[in-house]
């Protein structure tokens, strides 16, 4: 009776472990998939405060994708620092003088953000 018992309890068990088995490289090959990570990526600008991306779209040609260190965002300061540098809209390098690369900070003003401070400092790359 006790074997019966026994055998009757790890059939389900063994049967449970080879199906866990048999899907752990299913799920592990599907959750690769939506890991790719693309350097150049128009959702870093579509999360972005719709005042930042209007200005982002006024100034670019085409489509624009961007590296995901073109924007930064201080909750002390209330401020998106924007490095033009990380953004490709166009020609690449048009935010460019040489070494320096046009950096733009827009600040909290109530619900919206202002363009505060527009200028060529050192590149990051």
């Amino acid at each position: 009776m006790q074997l019966e018992r026994q055998m009757t309890i790890r059939t389900p068990i063994l049967a449970l472990c080879l199906v866990l088995l048999g899907t752990a490289p299913v799920l592990s090959k599907g959750g690769s998939v939506g890991n790719k990570h693309d350097p150049l990526d128009p959702h870093h600008i579509d999360a972005l405060p719709l005042d930042v991306r209007q200005y982002v779209a006024g100034i670019c040609k085409g489509t624009p994708v961007a590296q995901h260190d073109f924007a930064t965002y201080s909750p002390q300061e209330k401020r998106w620092r924007i490095n033009l540098e990380y953004l490709q809209c166009g020609v690449i390098g048009e935010f460019r003088r040489g070494n320096q690369c046009l950096d733009v900070d827009f600040v909290a003003e109530g619900a919206h953000f202002r363009l505060a401070r527009k200028t060529y400092a050192a590149c990051g790359y």
